[in-house]
């Protein structure tokens, strides 16, 4: 049975500096200053976004909060604190006021966004050999060249009809010339090596599980948790092309294991696994009947059970639920689900899914 009675929650921010305000209510004197909160989680590769709406804050401290400055929400049933999200802050509403209450509510998403990481974190640097043209000045060999002196000499005839007359015979003496060799410009083609990007290759036989983690890894994506359904290896070789989170989403979905996040770190959960953190509840813990969702094609028997109970901090997606109550029995897994506290009630809602 869930025990429902000493709560406690806690909003903390901590600044580009270093430094934290915390917003904190155990519901006693000196400590009772109630906020409330709406945390998300579903099996989703995708964060979530959680909503923190603070009451009659001064302007002081309402000034403390800011886009991009990292949160956390964490609710328990006693003094020990239990994180339900963490983030940062996306969004700072207008403060609104009723005639007797200032409000204004905070908007942060869980862990970090992956999905704007650019596909060129998937290349890497490759040496390459190149051909390669390079402008020198070369001297011509020298030459030899054969060339000719000229000159004329005066004869006259001594006989025949002309006898007497002059005329002129043209000679030409070889001689040899050398030409020595000009300086001239010559592309001269040489190897050298390049440095060039690449997409990242996965040899053949690789497991998937090294897939992921090299994938992560040089795209600079941390998962926290990877736990698989199955460990195939490649039968071919892999190139890592694309968005890295889209083509972690693909390379997944063919281990049957599902990419989440859960309490703001994202992680790879195996749907089907028995070991997990498991949860009992009955009629007892129940605010209300469980009712049945359909799925587009129910004949799968892929749809989920809708549960309401009081806030339980540890459950969050992948968590195992073992139902008890006289509506539902069997064991679940949580696929998705939102905790909440409206300043009368402390809830879990959980849409489960069948193991």
């Amino acid at each position: 049975m869930i025990v429902t009675s000493n709560p406690h929650m806690w909003f903390v921010c901590t600044n580009d500096k270093g430094k934290t305000q915390t917003v904190y209510n155990n519901e006693h004197y000196k400590h009772n200053y109630p906020f409330t909160f709406e945390v998300n989680f579903a099996d989703s590769s995708t964060p979530q976004q959680n909503t923190v709406t603070l009451y009659n804050m001064t302007k002081e401290h309402a000034n403390f909060y800011h886009k991009k400055f990292y949160c956390y929400v964490a609710f328990n049933w006693g003094p020990d604190k239990k994180i339900l999200a963490e983030g940062f802050i996306e969004k700072i509403g207008t403060p609104n006021h009723d005639g007797t209450t200032d409000t204004f509510t905070i908007t942060f998403t869980e862990g970090t966004n992956y999905s704007n990481v650019a596909a060129r974190k998937l290349k890497v640097t490759k040496e390459k050999k190149v051909n390669k043209y390079v402008t020198k000045w070369v001297k011509q060999p020298d030459k030899t060249v054969t060339r000719y002196h000229h000159y004329t000499e005066t004869k006259e005839y001594k006989r025949g009809p002309k006898k007497g007359q002059k005329y002129t015979v043209r000679h030409r003496t070889p001689y040899k010339e050398t030409i020595k060799g000009k300086w001239r410009k010559k592309g001269i083609k040489t190897r050298a090596t390049k440095v060039v990007q690449v997409n990242k290759t996965f040899r053949k036989g690789t497991d998937y599980k090294t897939l992921i983690k090299g994938i992560a890894s040089q795209s600079g994506i941390v998962i926290s948790k990877i736990d698989l359904a199955k460990n195939p290896t490649l039968k071919k070789s892999f190139t890592a092309k694309g968005k890295p989170l889209t083509l972690l989403k693909q390379v997944v979905k063919k281990t049957g294991s599902i990419m989440t996040y859960i309490q703001g770190k994202l992680e790879i959960i195996n749907p089907k696994s028995t070991k997990r953190t498991w949860y009992e509840i009955d009629d007892q813990d129940l605010l209300q009947p469980p009712s049945y969702n359909e799925s587009s094609d129910d004949s799968s028997g892929k749809g989920t059970w809708e549960i309401m109970v009081p806030l339980v901090p540890d459950i969050t997606t992948n968590v195992g639920i073992h139902m008890e109550s006289k509506y539902l029995k069997g064991y679940f897994y949580v696929k998705a689900g939102q905790h909440t506290f409206d300043m009368d009630k402390a809830q879990t809602q959980c849409s489960l899914g069948k193991i």
